[in-house]
């Protein structure tokens, strides 16, 4: 639970450090529970769209700041995260070695 919490509490902290495990356990909590969760809520059509938006746009920055965290810890520069695809490959890699 507090590889979930953690992204939340240092949303705008792009300078620290995330472990490859909590990189991972985030993605994997976005992809089979919010995605799933904000398009149902959507296909209901009870929420406004503009909601939908705020949802996904706040998701993003915490997994963007998330990817710059991973990223710190690893030999790359965090920019490289924001290259599509290439992002999740290179947090995969093991931490640098001091």
């Amino acid at each position: 639970m507090k590889y979930i919490l953690t992204p939340f509490k240092k949303m705008f902290n792009i300078m620290d450090k995330a472990s490859i495990k909590e990189f991972w356990i985030y993605v994997t909590f976005l992809i089979f529970f919010i995605s799933p969760l904000i398009g149902f809520i959507d296909g209901l059509s009870v929420i406004h769209k503009n909601y939908i938006i705020a949802f996904n746009i706040f998701f993003l920055i915490q997994f963007t700041t998330l990817g710059f965290r991973r990223l710190n810890e690893t030999k790359f520069s965090k920019w490289f995260f924001l290259i599509p695809i290439i992002n999740l490959i290179l947090a995969a890699f093991p931490a640098e070695e001091k």
